[in-house]
């Protein structure tokens, strides 16, 4: 069930960025993590108040669950909107989606002593070239400044990576509802922002009109809320290494939608979607 819960994240982080990258050149990459992490919040704790979903927790446990959220969310967060500004979807997904996996899968085995199957190694090694495939990332020198979105968008993988296996390693001690987890994880992502802004004069309250406070809201609901609480599912109940990789599919849905947006691909991209679909099927089925 793990993998199912992280290729839906996987949907719903991909649906939501094209909202996001909307409003990229309207909001900093700061201001928008920041109102993404409290309109998430907002509907987490609804949720929660209705559910009931809420467990104390263990003192050993919070600051893995803090430093999650802020290096994920706070660091990973804003790095990825940096990124995506400065050289764009394609090349953000596919640097982003393909060294997060690495990082992670690396991690995992260090930190938690976590190894991947043999089939799971075979799925991770189909999917990761299969992003270059298919997303065929165009040139960075186009974009502004490249070299930097280059970094931000390495830096953005490996504060993924951490931030997923500090929250792996928090359910490995404690069954906590994925619910509270998710909120936990986005309230210490969001805490550091205001500072953050302060310190560079940004204001906490940016100026969109109607139909942008919209797109945040919906870009929210399908890429923060659903996508994180989908995420937290996952940890809970797949290796780190196995859910981030499988996270990575959102560069894959990313070529899907360019598709039924009318845009053509070439032969070798195609082969690169079954590559990675054969991948996917690798890990879901071991």
């Amino acid at each position: 069930m793990g993998e199912l819960y992280a290729l839906l994240a996987a949907l719903s982080w991909t649906t939501a960025a094209y909202g996001f990258r909307h409003l990229g050149g309207t909001l900093t990459p700061l201001q928008l993590n920041l109102w993404k992490g409290i309109l998430a919040c907002l509907g987490l704790a609804a949720f929660i108040a209705v559910s009931g979903q809420w467990i104390s927790l263990p003192s050993a446990v919070w600051l893995p669950l803090l430093l999650s959220g802020l290096i994920g969310i706070t660091l990973g967060d804003t790095l990825l909107f940096s990124a995506l500004n400065r050289i764009g979807e394609r090349t953000t997904l596919t640097i982003a989606e393909s060294a997060a996996p690495l990082f992670t899968i690396g991690l995992g085995m260090l930190w938690l002593g976590e190894f991947l199957t043999l089939w799971q190694w075979l799925g991770a090694a189909l999917i990761l070239p299969a992003l270059f495939w298919v997303l065929e990332p165009g040139n960075p020198a186009h974009r502004s400044h490249p070299l930097l979105g280059l970094s931000f968008a390495l830096g953005a993988a490996l504060c993924q990576a951490l931030g997923m296996v500090l929250m792996r390693q928090v359910f490995l001690a404690v069954d906590m509802p994925a619910s509270q987890g998710a909120l936990l994880r986005l309230l210490a992502g969001i805490a550091a922002l205001p500072v953050l802004l302060s310190l560079r004069r940004q204001s906490w309250l940016p100026r969109l009109t109607l139909r942008q406070w919209m797109i945040l809201a919906l870009s929210t609901l399908v890429g923060t809320l659903l996508a994180i609480w989908f995420q937290q599912l996952a940890v809970k109940r797949a290796e780190a290494g196995v859910v981030q990789t499988l996270i990575a599919t959102c560069a894959i849905m990313a070529f899907a939608i360019d598709r039924l947006r009318g845009n053509k691909a070439s032969s070798k991209a195609w082969l690169g979607l079954v590559v990675a679909f054969t991948g996917v099927a690798l890990i879901a089925l071991s």
